[in-house]
């Protein structure tokens, strides 16, 4: 594969890699700009604080903030950083998939596009139940409409992304700036509410988890807070799965990292320390609480306006995410691992539109289910193909050595390693609390049968539908 085309062919040519790329490039394709691009990953990253109060409620607001406060250095800006360089080095359609594939070949490849796709199913199937449940503020809303509502935002989401990834990119900066705005409108009202400074300097609403219950009780809540939070950052390697479809991806994939993790980083702190000057009982927050912390502060037009930021959050955090996860079974069909058809591009767009259609397809039949939190499921996958991430940046180091003047974590290999080691670490800790917090062994049993089916599942993929082509021959 030449990974010297389009806008980045002024970087020097590096060695074909031992792996054909066959999906198209996107040299005809409309590309999403720096500030789309920025609008896109903030959106998939975080999409504001909304859900934050499930850490508030479990584990108090100290251990939230400290935990908000720590996360940006062992967990963002690692995997950012490493998503940076890998789309620098190979800026395809596809991303991750074929960091994986090159660095440890086509099996594992697949797995970590299997793993990716086992944790997405279940998490993208709750954006569509907040979108309601924010419009229910607003508006009531009985079971009948509010599943209608559901289905709604996920098929009006496929047809924005149908029409188009400028589109999909034009409306995500207009949906990042709705979604900042009421929380932009909470830190200028809200230091001005009554006692607010002496409640944020002293943090007097905030109950440690150690001061109730016992320590079965307190690893409990610091599971499920450290559960939320790592969650609402990470994603940064998501949007490498379009890369092909980003102006300047070796450059502008980094760009848009170092602009968006501060982002992310105010948009949770601000609310927790307005949080802290106008709250003392957290353990009744749950969705919504946000809502009701800008009616206190703010009066009813801040408190309405942040209901409505939850659900615009929850529309717009969906749609960017199926920008990316559309892609997936798009450049899995071209690897010959799942039906043909699903890599036809729309020609009007450019848009890979039926994998779009049966990703709405799938997610319609799970809203209805409901969503149940699966905590070992989302982490087990999520940590393994994390993991396989983190060896791809460590083995292409050997493989590519040379990289022309591309970004790489500079350093040395003691820097490389701790960037590979510092996410995974926490995600290991996670899964251990989630273990010995009393997890369901069940759940746990479940995780590995399906982490497992991953070499049945490719065994039989290649053989329904032929596999990815053979590697090219190194000149």
């Amino acid at each position: 594969m030449n990974y010297k085309t389009g806008p980045d062919a002024k970087y020097p040519r590096l060695r074909p890699a031992p792996f054909y790329c066959p999906v198209p490039s996107a040299k005809k394709r409309p590309l999403l700009g720096l500030p789309a691009t920025v609008a896109v990953m903030y959106l998939i990253v975080s999409g504001g604080p909304y859900g934050l109060e499930a850490a508030l409620a479990s584990a108090g607001l100290r251990i939230t903030l400290v935990l908000c406060l720590l996360a940006p250095f062992l967990l963002s800006a690692p995997v950012a950083l490493m998503a940076a360089e890998l789309t620098a080095l190979i800026p395809v359609e596809g991303g991750f998939y074929f960091w994986v594939k090159e660095a440890f070949g086509p099996f594992l490849g697949f797995t970590e596009a299997y793993l990716t796709i086992l944790y997405t199913a279940v998490d993208m199937a709750i954006y569509p139940t907040l979108f309601a449940a924010y419009l229910s503020f607003l508006i009531p809303l009985g079971a009948p409409l509010k599943l209608l509502v559901e289905l709604g935002v996920i098929w009006l989401a496929g047809l924005l992304n149908i029409a188009g990834v400028r589109p999909a990119g034009r409306a995500s900066l207009a949906l990042a700036l709705a979604v900042m705005a009421p929380f932009l409108a909470l830190a200028v009202v809200g230091p001005w509410h009554p006692t607010s400074l002496r409640a944020m300097l002293s943090l007097s609403g905030s109950t440690p988890i150690w001061a109730q219950g016992g320590l079965g009780d307190h690893l409990s809540a610091l599971s499920a807070a450290l559960s939320v939070v790592i969650w609402n950052f990470c994603g940064w390697e998501n949007l490498s799965v379009a890369a092909a479809e980003l102006e300047q991806p070796r450059r502008n994939y980094l760009r848009a990292v170092l602009i968006v993790i501060p982002l992310v980083w105010a948009g949770y702190l601000i609310p927790l320390v307005i949080t802290a000057a106008t709250h003392s009982d957290y353990s009744r927050w749950a969705t919504g609480s946000f809502a009701e912390l800008g009616y206190q502060v703010g009066g009813w037009w801040l408190g309405k306006a942040i209901a409505a930021g939850g659900a615009v959050s929850s529309f717009a955090v969906f749609a960017a995410s199926l920008l990316w996860v559309s892609r997936l079974p798009f450049v899995l069909a071209f690897e010959g691992y799942l039906p043909r058809s699903l890599a036809r591009l729309w020609a009007p767009a450019q848009t890979p539109s039926k994998a779009i259609i049966v990703c709405c397809a799938v997610f319609s039949c799970l809203v209805p289910l409901g969503f149940v939190s699966l905590v070992l499921l989302d982490v087990l996958f999520y940590m393994t193909a994390l993991a396989l991430e983190m060896g791809a940046l460590i083995r292409l180091r050997t493989l590519q050595p040379a990289r022309g003047g591309l970004f790489h974590i500079g350093g040395g290999r003691g820097v490389l390693y701790l960037t590979a080691a510092a996410p995974l670490l926490v995600w290991l800790l996670t899964l251990g609390l989630a273990l010995t917090a009393g997890a369901n062994g069940r759940e746990f049993i479940l995780a590995l049968v399906l982490a497992g089916a991953a070499a049945p599942i490719y065994w039989l993929c290649r053989r329904v539908y032929g596999g990815p082509p053979p590697p090219r021959p190194q000149p």
